[in-house]
């Protein structure tokens, strides 16, 4: 199954997914609890999922008051590191392409 016609930017506005130009094969969205701090005010957390063609979106799962701030989400093939979000909801959603 092919999506088409998503697009996503970045702070400054330039373009940085767009399936108009590539197909996506399969989107996994998955609800994951930021675990305690391991090091440098950042958690780890494993996710065999995101491989070298995967684009990832991190959102707030339970965004109660107008004052909840995302904290920073970076990801790397198999993994994402979340700085200072100890004990936070986030639902993850992970878009491999072709």
């Amino acid at each position: 199954m092919a999506y088409y016609g998503a697009r996503t930017r970045n702070a400054a506005g330039a373009v940085t997914l767009d399936t108009s130009t590539m197909t996506v094969r399969s989107i996994l969205t998955k609800q994951v609890t930021v675990p305690p701090i391991t090091s440098d005010f950042t958690s780890f957390i494993n996710m065999p999922e995101i491989t070298a063609q995967s684009f990832v979106c991190v959102t707030l799962a339970n965004q109660t008051s107008r004052g909840a701030v995302l904290p920073s989400v970076f990801w790397s093939t198999g993994q994402l590191r979340v700085r200072r979000g100890q004990g936070i909801v986030l639902n993850v959603f992970i878009l491999t392409y072709q």
